[in-house]
């Protein structure tokens, strides 16, 4: 078994548990709780949290269930982001994960009550396990109007936008912006914390900046490689939308060369670190190329 697998496997159920836990017992309303934990808890890769721990464990850091407070409270503003892409007025998703979208479950008011509440959850839980204030402005920064929230805001814009289909230069930045910053974050707060010296910080945030803008990529390709069942999502819709991507600009197969080259970037970004969990997220590409 792979050091990445081991470590997915031990940990994952770890985040599921903490998640489920914390979910029912700091809210008091149990019925705002469970439209909450309806989609914390659908399942996913925890992708984001993984990558914070993954990064302690590259650097020695003790995991603890501190640790994990902080690791789950990036997941809370993950998932609060997925509720509110997948409304009516956004990309009008019916499943996400393999189940009906938080809009369709409970309703459109409650989907984004849902995700309001999660945005802040997840910004305390990082406050309160970090007690730093430098955690917190990485964060916000990495999911407001000049991170995930100006990526959505220009994906928007640029939907049946012809004047930027060819322009790889806006499509770079908005794709790095939605989904690329909050990658990044999750790496950049966990050399912050286990105080990794500046060779490690400017190594691990290379590898977060390249694997989060890889990861868009990735995505855009699920997007025409998988059935919906496969990717836990309606797909071959961004054509269909108007959808100004990577994938758009470059077709499959160039798309799938640079995907090549951002991930041989990703694993010379790690050298000289004990990088073997990390370099395993890379493995997640593999089924689209």
């Amino acid at each position: 078994m792979s050091a990445f697998k081991y470590f997915q496997e031990e940990w994952t159920p770890v985040i599921n548990q903490y998640l489920e836990e914390y979910l029912a017992s700091e809210v008091d309303d149990q019925k705002i709780s469970q439209i909450m934990a309806y989609s914390v808890m659908a399942g996913g890769k925890r992708l984001r949290p993984l990558l914070f721990l993954a990064t302690l464990n590259a650097l020695g850091k003790e995991i603890t269930t501190t640790e994990v407070r902080i690791a789950c409270g990036i997941e809370l503003i993950h998932t609060y982001s997925l509720i509110h892409d997948d409304l009516p007025a956004m990309d009008n998703d019916d499943y996400r994960r393999g189940k009906l979208t938080s809009h369709k479950k409970w309703g459109e008011a409650e989907a984004i009550l849902a995700g309001d509440a999660l945005l802040p959850m997840g910004i305390q839980w990082i406050a309160e396990g970090s007690n730093s204030a430098k955690l917190v402005a990485i964060i916000t920064q990495a999911v407001g109007p000049n991170g995930m929230v100006g990526g959505q805001y220009l994906d928007i814009d640029s939907t049946n936008n012809a004047s930027v289909a060819g322009d790889a230069k806006f499509i770079n930045r908005m794709e790095w912006l939605k989904t690329g910053c909050l990658i990044q974050a999750s790496v950049e707060m966990a050399a912050v914390y286990a105080k990794a010296s500046q060779v490690e910080q400017v190594k691990l945030v290379g590898f977060a900046k390249v694997f989060g803008r890889s990861y868009q990529i990735y995505d855009d390709l699920v997007d025409v490689v998988e059935t919906s069942e496969e990717a836990g999502k309606a797909t071959h819709k961004d054509q269909e939308e108007g959808k100004n991507n990577t994938l758009t600009l470059l077709g499959i197969d160039r798309s799938r060369q640079e995907l090549r080259d951002l991930i041989k970037q990703a694993q010379d970004d790690l050298h000289g670190l004990n990088g073997e969990v990390l370099a395993g997220f890379l493995a997640l590409y593999q089924k689209v190329l």
